[in-house]
């Protein structure tokens, strides 16, 4: 789901870039291909949540929007997640 910055902007494009960036590793790691998609969607709300929140790490944002996606939807694995591990 691209970050678009629109024309009364709260956010800098850096903002934005770091929110585009931050959802493109989550994605990546959970294989999401369309902005359709459920899982990106609970991508970007989180990513924005956190960001709004002081976060600004983009691996940080990315690994909290991955446990997020796969913590709302059960059926939801990336890559080298561990299901068993998530439950420990």
């Amino acid at each position: 789901m691209p970050f678009d910055n629109p024309s009364k902007p709260i956010y800098s494009q850096d903002d934005w870039n770091v929110m585009q960036t931050a959802y493109n590793k989550a994605a990546a790691m959970l294989v999401v291909k369309s902005s359709s998609e459920e899982d990106a969607k609970v991508i970007a709300e989180t990513v924005m949540t956190a960001f709004n929140r002081g976060n600004r790490d983009v691996n940080s944002l990315a690994a909290l929007a991955v446990i997020t996606a796969i913590n709302s939807h059960p059926g939801v694995h990336g890559g080298g997640v561990d299901q068993q591990k998530r439950y420990a």
